[in-house]
């Protein structure tokens, strides 16, 4: 098994070949450090790193990506959505890591096991508190375990600031970034919160619902700095939830370095950067009843025709459009995020004036408290 690579990382270059806005063109203007291309600092890659739990009798595998340039540099934690990997949301880590952040992907249990489509909307009500309780852990073993781990991989030795670490997460994984900055579950208002936990960002946060154990008091002790990202089009697999439902985890958190950033045409599945995604959430069982697993290879599917409605008309000009919007899209993600990041992590100057000019730059509703 490769347990580590050293390489000069262009990924985000693959889903940043637009700008944030379709229609700028960034070569008329000065470039910006928030803008769709990756940042001057070369990357280096541990795509098969494992840390052992002895605790637990479990080893964690990890996705390092790092700046080759000297340190020490703040840590961003990114938890995974049910069913991803830690080899997922390549275009943002990647991408952070060359501004200047080393960021690590835990692989949760739940990795690479995505149900049968047709029963996706089971898929909270087979997730318990145990299940969530060892994703939060997974996230906090990596704190514990820094010193392991620049032991383990001496590439990352000196590269990472133990003082400032950040935490986020989509879906799913958002759930368990948020249960770590201080959410707490009910019943018995269970706290999962880590002090060490500098900052935390949620992208498409959950709202209350009491199959997750969130009531509308789950987040009156959240007080670290936390940006909760969703989309217009931002949907879930149950009626429910909805972008107006995921707002609720920023409006019931106490004020106090908040952000809420709602992102035009963001759907569930913008925040991976695939261009690749159906036009509507693959987890939107409202609108497609019948879900392909597996697109590109469904016996369904007409090669001539949309890969994502085969019983439909050409579609291709469409999805073209629609693949540079989500171009579009992504970018706005990756600069906005970054934003939060050099705020809260970095401390930076720059960064709190980019995003409480966010909204205007780039066509975001964004809300403070």
């Amino acid at each position: 098994m490769i347990r580590r690579i050293l390489v000069t990382v262009a990924l985000a270059v693959v889903f940043a070949s637009c700008a944030s806005k379709p229609d700028l063109d960034e070569s008329q203007t000065p470039r910006s450090r928030y803008g769709a291309l990756s940042g001057e600092s070369a990357v280096g890659v541990i795509p098969e790193g494992v840390l052992r739990d002895e605790t637990r009798h479990k080893d964690v595998p990890i996705t390092v990506e790092y700046p080759t340039r000297p340190g020490p540099h703040p840590l961003i934690i990114f938890s995974h959505g049910y069913g991803s990997s830690n080899r997922a949301y390549a275009g943002l880590s990647s991408y952070w890591a060359s501004q200047g952040y080393v960021v690590v992907k835990p692989g949760h249990a739940d990795a690479n096991r995505m149900p049968d489509q047709r029963n996706v909307q089971d898929i909270w009500q087979n997730q318990t508190a145990a299940d969530w309780r060892e994703r939060v852990r997974d996230v906090t073993f990596i704190i514990d375990s820094l010193d392991m781990l620049e032991k383990s991989y001496p590439e990352l030795q000196g590269k990472i600031d133990h003082t400032k670490i950040g935490v986020g997460g989509h879906s799913y994984g958002a759930y368990t970034a948020m249960l770590v900055g201080g959410v707490r579950t009910y019943p018995g208002a269970v706290s999962y919160a880590d002090p060490r936990v500098t900052a935390v960002m949620a992208m498409s946060p959950q709202g209350p619902g009491e199959v997750r154990g969130l009531t509308r008091d789950s987040w009156t002790e959240l007080h670290k700095p936390a940006m909760f990202m969703t989309g217009s089009e931002d949907r879930g697999v149950t009626e429910e939830e909805t972008p107006e439902w995921r707002r609720q985890a920023f409006e019931l958190s106490p004020a106090g370095d908040k952000v809420l950033v709602v992102v035009a045409g963001a759907r569930h599945g913008s925040y991976t950067g695939r261009l690749d995604a159906p036009l509507i959430s693959p987890y939107d069982t409202r609108q497609q009843p019948a879900i392909i697993n597996d697109p590109v290879n469904d016996p369904r599917r007409d090669p001539n025709r949309d890969p994502y409605y085969p019983d439909q008309t050409d579609r291709r000009p469409r999805e073209a459009a629609a693949g540079m919007r989500q171009r579009g899209v992504f970018s706005t993600i990756k600069a906005v995020s970054l934003m939060f990041w050099d705020t809260y992590l970095q401390g930076t100057a720059e960064g709190r004036e980019a995003l409480d000019k966010a909204g205007e730059r780039f066509g975001v509703e964004l809300v403070k408290k």
